[in-house]
């Protein structure tokens, strides 16, 4: 459909340019005849002919440029009876030299807009894969978890708050701090599509309103919506900078973050990602404080820990919308000594953020350790270290799988094709 739109569209354009230049070369040999009864003659290179083809070729094209050509010639005929045949010839030479320089001109600016397209895409690729850096395991070990205080223990420690305006104005308080935010609005919605609740942070003055652009925009496409680069003179007269989606994992809207007022320079898209996901990450650790109860649609196992499968949904959400990379490695055995030690490693070697549940299938272990925020080079050098834990045992007594959070499925699927 869209392809068939392009061809009707092209038709139009071609069609309004030749009715054009046809209706500029009647008219310039009408008045060519009224001025000079000798100007007809077309007996030097440098007459104001040569300029109008000149200029009908150099920007419509050659066809055009030989149909003013052709007009041009009757018309001479029509007024005169006699006219010069090598010098309109001469004039087609022409013609085909400036058709040459617009078929250059053309495709170098088709070039230009190609090429600016790519570098806009690469531009964005690598912003987002400089933001998956930034968050990884390693620099969240190294700027978060080594505080007193680290950002997700207090995400964490706010979704177990009960009222809900507090949480909201703590979170607020922390974004203050680490993104210079003045002004921002959260707007709770029901059924995606009314607003049910609007809590004022900061400075806030704008009244949520779905039929504003930026708000129904992001309603109906479900992602970030902010002031773009080339409207940012538009800043003293709209009354907010960004409107964030609040999904859960199922991406279903819950509410909404608008930000009213925003340092300059911390106004980028890494920030806007950051807050987005934060906030996703507190609204839907409240869903889980408040239901207690989650069945995982990627990894769907009976009797699975409903936290495990509530975070492997949120893991696998954040991969496809945000690209950010987790990892899965699974142990599996049916030597109860080796078990024990599988204990003793969940219980003592396990980083902050990474979670372990155990799922059992006749005599056999499966230990599913879910890394938050690590690729597979990650993944590996955990899987050395229960290799190093478990250095004492043969290899056929035991067997570790590693897989990324976008290919959770082939645990499950390899679980339940394994004969007990």
């Amino acid at each position: 459909m869209l392809e068939n739109l392009r061809l009707k569209l092209g038709e139009i354009r071609f069609f309004t340019s030749l009715w054009e230049t046809v209706l500029f070369s009647v008219l310039f040999v009408s008045l060519l005849f009224f001025l000079s009864d000798d100007i007809v003659k077309l007996d030097s290179y440098h007459d104001i002919t040569l300029l109008f083809l000149a200029l009908i070729t150099l920007y419509n094209g050659t066809l055009y440029g030989v149909v003013a050509l052709v007009i041009i010639a009757a018309g001479i005929y029509f007024y005169t009876i006699s006219y010069d045949p090598q010098t309109i010839l001469a004039y087609l030479v022409f013609i085909l030299l400036f058709g040459e320089f617009h078929y250059h001109f053309k495709r170098r600016g088709e070039k230009d807009r190609e090429e600016k397209q790519y570098l806009k895409t690469k531009f964005r690729e690598l912003s987002n894969a400089f933001y998956a850096l930034k968050v990884s395991h390693d620099q969240l070990e190294k700027g978060y978890l080594l505080k007193p205080v680290t950002l997700r223990s207090m995400i964490l420690k706010l979704s177990e708050e009960r009222k809900h305006k507090d949480v909201y104005e703590r979170l607020f308080t922390s974004f203050t701090e680490a993104f210079s935010i003045k002004a921002a609005r959260f707007c709770q919605l029901h059924d995606e599509e009314r607003v049910i609740d609007q809590i004022p942070l900061g400075e806030s003055t704008f009244e949520c309103n779905t039929t504003h652009p930026m708000v129904k925009q992001t309603m109906v496409e479900k992602r970030a919506v902010f002031l773009a680069d080339d409207k940012l003179e538009m800043l003293q007269s709209e009354p907010i900078l960004a409107v964030l989606p609040i999904l859960d994992t199922q991406e279903h809207l819950l509410g909404l973050f608008i930000i009213e007022k925003m340092d300059f320079l911390e106004f980028n898209m890494d920030n806007i990602l950051k807050i987005q996901i934060l906030l996703e990450y507190l609204t839907q650790e409240r869903f889980y404080h408040e239901h207690r109860y989650y069945t995982s649609t990627h990894l769907n196992l009976k009797n699975l820990d409903a936290k495990f499968q509530f975070e492997v949904d949120r893991l696998f959400s954040m991969y496809q919308r945000f690209d950010v990379h987790s990892a899965v490695v699974m142990v599996y055995t049916k030597d109860p000594a080796i078990s024990l030690v599988m204990e003793n490693f969940t219980a003592k070697k396990m980083r902050l953020l990474d979670m372990v549940t155990l799922y059992r299938k006749g005599d056999t272990y499966f230990y599913l350790f879910l890394l938050p925020l690590e690729r597979l080079s990650g993944a590996i050098s955990f899987k050395n270290r229960i290799e190093e834990a478990l250095a004492g045992f043969a290899d056929q007594e035991y067997e570790i799988l590693i897989s990324e959070i976008k290919k959770i499925d082939t645990i499950e699927r390899w679980i339940n094709e394994y004969e007990v």
